[in-house]
């Protein structure tokens, strides 16, 4: 456990001896989102938390869930230089973390990273991640009545949620239904939408592998490619990896997820 915004402890899960590995999931998930990951093992100690407001996490109403809320309760996880693997808006964390907290971080493995350029293109984008994100990003009042109808009954929910999302395991789909409005609307809107994350890898000093998948609708490839591309030509170098595959590579491509976090690793 580690300690966080104002003395809330974000719910983590552990497995493995080694070198500390930290996991940082996407929007509306939890960390029983490396499941499959965590199963194939590694020389590594692995840790993922439920991100504030998510999952088993406190979910504080009135917090921001800006970048800088969500840095302050993920930084206490770390005894010491730490590889991060992130996905998502997971992943757009983990990078601010590594500009602003170099210490903290030894290297980052970025999964489905949304990469885009401004925030007009990220409001097209994220309808894609599904219907409750697209009427969050189109500020529909609407938005706030199905997340809160959501909360209302969440047990229903949660048990409905596995037919609904038939493309992740059971688990996964279930944990979707846990947060709070403030939580998931504050997010999406401060931290996916209105943060840019290529100042924040153009000022990381550790090395950046980001694996995207071919046919991520989320967050498509050629934004990644874009981003890279510019980086390049500043001499900060990301290492853009695309391979088949869509927005959840972590769950439908384990091996090759795995075999890339050994390889970063070294």
């Amino acid at each position: 456990m580690g300690r966080g915004v104002s003395g809330w402890t974000l719910s983590s899960r552990r497995w493995g001896n080694g070198d500390p590995v930290v996991f940082l999931h996407g929007l509306g998930a939890s960390s029983r989102y490396w499941e499959r990951l965590a199963g194939l093992g590694g020389s590594y100690s692995g840790v993922a938390p439920d991100l504030l407001g998510f999952g088993r996490s406190p979910k504080p109403p009135d917090a921001a869930y800006d970048v800088d809320t969500h840095l302050e309760a993920l930084t206490l996880l770390f005894d010491g230089p730490g590889f991060v693997v992130a996905h998502s808006t997971g992943a757009i964390l983990a990078a601010a973390l590594a500009a602003r907290r170099p210490d903290l971080v030894s290297g980052l493995l970025l999964l489905g990273l949304p990469a885009y350029p401004d925030q007009a293109t990220a409001r097209d984008e994220v309808g894609n991640l599904g219907l409750l994100a697209r009427l969050t990003a189109d500020g529909r009042p609407v938005a706030a009545v199905v997340c809160q109808a959501m909360c209302r009954v969440r047990p229903l929910a949660t048990a409905l949620a596995p037919l609904v999302a038939r493309d992740v395991p059971r688990a996964i789909a279930a944990d979707w239904t846990q947060h709070t409005w403030p939580s998931y609307s504050r997010t999406l809107i401060a931290v996916v939408l209105g943060h840019r994350v290529m100042p924040d890898l153009a000022a990381a000093r550790c090395p950046v592998i980001a694996l995207t998948g071919r046919s991520d609708t989320s967050a498509p490839a050629r934004h990644l490619e874009a981003a890279a591309a510019s980086l390049a030509s500043r001499n900060a170098p990301v290492e853009v990896r695309v391979v088949d595959g869509d927005h959840h590579l972590a769950i439908r491509q384990a091996p090759l997820v795995h075999t890339a976090l050994e390889q970063a690793r070294g």
